[in-house]
């Protein structure tokens, strides 16, 4: 799997966008608009902070995408697998959304409601701009 597959605007049924956008060779930057209030994310446990530019790396497999939702190495990430999926719009591909965080954290239990519904994300068309 490649970084550029992930690369674009995915909106999911419930209304929330990813906006993903190259970094450096090894990473993206990753954009998180709720679909309640199409305005990011306020992330309280990290001062704050807007979901705008959240990096995102392969994982160790280079099967999915991780966002990071705090610090490297935090344990709270975002996790996007890139798949072909059959649903009632249509079979295309897709990303599946899953909260991953590490065994001593209780991240998920708090603050995982900020980036739900974990509904699939389907890549919208590019718009050209003149």
């Amino acid at each position: 799997m490649d970084l550029e597959e992930f690369i674009g605007i995915w909106e999911s049924e419930s209304g929330n966008i990813l906006e993903i956008n190259p970094y450096n060779k090894d990473s993206l930057k990753v954009n998180f608009i709720s679909g309640l209030t199409g305005k990011p994310v306020i992330r309280e446990y990290y001062k704050n902070k807007e979901s705008v530019d959240m990096i995102a790396e392969l994982d160790f497999y280079k099967s999915s995408l991780e966002v990071e939702l705090w610090k490297k190495g935090k344990g709270f990430h975002l996790i996007l697998s890139y798949d072909w999926i059959d649903l009632r719009t249509g079979s295309d591909y897709y990303l599946a959304p899953g909260l991953s965080e590490n065994i001593n954290s209780n991240l998920v239990n708090k603050y995982g409601h900020l980036f739900e519904p974990l509904d699939y994300y389907k890549k919208q068309p590019a718009h050209n701009s003149k």
